[in-house]
């Protein structure tokens, strides 16, 4: 994945840039466009978790189409923790603060903050590859597989958590 800072700089019109000349300005400005890299990486994430959730129904239905009733249960609970899990992330603290709040968050703190959610990513990756192998799973080895997936999301589900701790540890 490519560095959001740079592409939203290159997407910049002639007015951001002619604002950026104004003194001071500058430093308020690289804030911002962390900001909006902070948030458009969560949004990714989050489009990932719903590719995920999508493809998760696709097995619901295939497995329906089989026969394979019993299963349905034991994936529809992971499902729900998968849904939760993107949920979190998705009305989860944005790591940033205005140009007015009394708290103001440092420049390294936002690039933990995106180094972090680009980890997250990593991890949304793993839980999809282990989604996909829920489809061609046989009866001897889907439970096996079924708790890869249950591991992996709970992984994800604390990463998310933690990410809300290093947000607020950032407010003093």
């Amino acid at each position: 994945m490519t560095d959001l800072r740079a592409r939203i700089v290159g997407d910049e019109g002639s007015l951001q840039r002619l604002a950026a000349a104004i003194p001071g300005f500058s430093g308020y400005r690289e804030l911002g466009l962390r900001r909006k890299a902070d948030e458009l990486v969560r949004q990714h994430l989050v489009g990932l978790l719903d590719d995920i959730l999508t493809r998760a129904k696709q097995i619901v239905a295939q497995w329906s189409d089989a026969g394979r009733l019993e299963y349905l249960d034991p994936l529809d609970r992971l499902v729900g923790r998968l849904r939760k899990v993107r949920d979190n992330l998705r009305y989860a603290d944005y790591g940033y603060t205005g140009w007015w709040d009394a708290v103001k968050i440092k420049e390294d703190e936002l690039d933990n903050m995106y180094a972090y959610d680009l980890k997250m990513r990593e991890q949304i990756v793993a839980i999809d590859g282990a989604v996909q192998d829920l489809g061609t799973a046989t009866e001897q080895d889907l439970t096996a597989k079924m708790a890869t997936v249950d591991e992996q999301i709970a992984r994800l589900q604390s990463a998310v958590d933690h990410r809300g701790e290093m947000t607020a540890s950032l407010v003093p």
